[in-house]
């Protein structure tokens, strides 16, 4: 599922990088940029994630 959130975040950013650039040469950057700011996010999101889950379990442990 998170596949496709990167693929079309990339095919946005192509498509912004080719008619942004004068000869299309914008494409490829704009896709790249696209895709690592997608995957950067997606990355963020799961790091919150697994801390909170962390966090969750030391209580568990401690007090549990």
């Amino acid at each position: 599922m998170w596949i496709w959130i990167i693929l079309i975040a990339a095919a946005i950013g192509g498509l912004i990088g080719f008619f942004g650039s004068e000869n299309g040469e914008g494409a490829a950057g704009g896709a790249m940029a696209g895709g690592c700011l997608a995957a950067g996010c997606i990355a963020r999101i799961v790091i919150f994630v697994l801390g909170v889950l962390f966090v969750f379990w030391i209580f568990g442990a401690l007090f549990g």
